[in-house]
């Protein structure tokens, strides 16, 4: 029963927010109010559900440019988590096809979102051109560079089209890891289950000088970075949390040896469970840190 109280409350938070911004959109020249409206929609969404977003990295967050943030996929409730932390104004890279869901896709359209239509390449290239025009005037810009939802919480092959908008913004990328929101709403899951998310924004990847055949290495660094960020124990036995379980436990190994201690294996979680339902459409197409603060309970 209380999965279709969060699941009915969830549409009903989307459909009132939904409201306002579309109300509010052709007022908004500069986009601060429909961001503000985006913030407490998620507030209230993360409130009801009793979803705890935790953040680390927020001084890797630039205030005085635009940049491009790159995130793994594996959620709906990535975006909730990237909203409700990220603390500069931002657009989102949306696939065409949102723009159709009732409130939510109408605000998308409506909030001078940057619309991308993935079955027409040329009409998606113009769209990142006037993208990248926006990034150098300042604009921060939301890229999920897998393309789509991620069905294991593993991270999934990147897409070209976020990097060649930075390479051609010639703006850096912020990685950014958001791990757990798997365990929150798996991809086919109408369920929405309480919990912690842990979003952590990288070090700034500079792009300045490259030009596209330098994409592959730039997929490599931010693919390293993002997966260096995962928290093992949120992301279990995905491959982002396998990748940063051994790095940390080769780190401790090390130590214990210098301690000259026997080293410890590493432990990790059991995997995502997935569910047997469509998705609920909600929308989707903040390294080295040492405190972590909690937003929301």
């Amino acid at each position: 029963m209380i999965y279709v109280v969060r699941y009915l409350l969830t549409i009903l938070y989307t459909a009132f927010w939904g409201g306002v911004a579309c109300l509010a959109a052709p007022f908004d020249r500069d986009g601060r109010s429909v961001v503000w409206i985006g913030r407490q929609w998620v507030r209230w969404i993360l409130g009801t559900c009793r979803v705890r977003v935790e953040v680390d990295g927020i001084e890797n967050v630039p205030r005085d440019r635009g940049c491009v943030y790159m995130s793994n996929h594996q959620s709906v409730f990535d975006i909730v988590a990237i909203v409700s932390t990220l603390p500069v104004p931002w657009k989102f890279v949306a696939k065409r096809e949102l723009t159709w869901i009732p409130f939510f896709g109408w605000a998308i359209a409506l909030g001078n979102q940057i619309i991308v239509d993935r079955k027409d390449r040329e009409s998606s290239l113009r769209s990142l051109a006037r993208a990248a025009e926006r990034v150098r005037g300042g604009a921060n810009v939301i890229i999920f560079p897998e393309g789509t939802r991620s069905p294991d919480a593993s991270l999934r092959e990147f897409k070209s089209g976020g990097f060649h908008l930075a390479i051609q913004a010639g703006v850096p990328i912020v990685p950014v890891a958001v791990s757990g929101s798997w365990r929150i709403t798996p991809k086919r899951s109408l369920r929405i289950e309480s919990g912690r998310v842990l979003v952590r924004y990288g070090k700034p990847i500079p792009t300045q000088g490259l030009g596209l055949d330098d994409r592959g290495e730039l997929k490599r660094q931010v693919r390293e970075a993002i997966l260096g960020a995962f928290d093992p124990e949120l992301q279990g036995r995905s491959q982002g949390g396998e990748a940063a379980a051994q790095r940390g436990a080769a780190e401790r190994s090390t130590r214990r040896r210098t301690a000259g201690r026997r080293p410890a294996r590493a432990r990790t979680t059991r995997g995502p469970r997935r569910g047997s339902l469509p998705a609920f459409p909600l929308p989707g197409g903040v390294g080295g840190v040492t405190t972590t603060r909690a937003l929301h309970g």
